[in-house]
């Protein structure tokens, strides 16, 4: 067998370059592809067709195409949490707490899940000083008098 056989074969893909990689996260953001591309590349002395053509012509590259099929493939699972999994977590938390005859950690769990869902008084936040008063805000100078003395 020859070195080469032994060598394991290199992707043919081009990297992307910082341009393409940023039109590519925008595009897969949700961003149009001709509003991706004026904010990724300098698009001042091109006419809003030939930058649409561009936009195009830059997401059907194969490496870019495929890093923003990545990346929204990615988005789609990176939903980590949903107020239903919250819901079912703290109903969990709930039954195991009883289950266990957990006063505090039923009650807890009970409370998160009304404040949840509304289900407790409104509540008046006090966004005053002391006693509902304004709060008094004071302005403080400060002057230099000589900058250069030894101190």
């Amino acid at each position: 067998m020859d070195d080469k056989d032994k060598q394991p074969k290199k992707s043919k893909k081009k990297k992307l370059t910082p341009k393409q990689e940023k039109f590519a996260r925008l595009v897969a953001s949700g961003m149009k592809q001709v509003d991706a591309y004026r904010d990724a590349y300098d698009t001042q002395t091109t006419n809003k067709n030939s930058q649409r053509v561009r936009a195009y012509v830059e997401s059907t590259k194969s490496n870019v195409a495929d890093m923003i099929a990545d990346l929204k493939a990615r988005a789609e699972q990176g939903v980590v949490w949903t107020r239903e999994m919250a819901m079912t977590a703290l109903l969990d938390t709930y039954k195991l707490a009883r289950d266990q005859n957990h006063a505090q950690g039923a009650t807890g769990a009970l409370k998160e899940l009304n404040a949840m869902y509304g289900f407790n008084e409104a509540t008046k936040i006090n966004i005053g000083g002391q006693n509902g008063n304004p709060i008094l805000l004071q302005k403080i100078e400060r002057i230099v008098v000589n900058d250069d003395s030894e101190d």
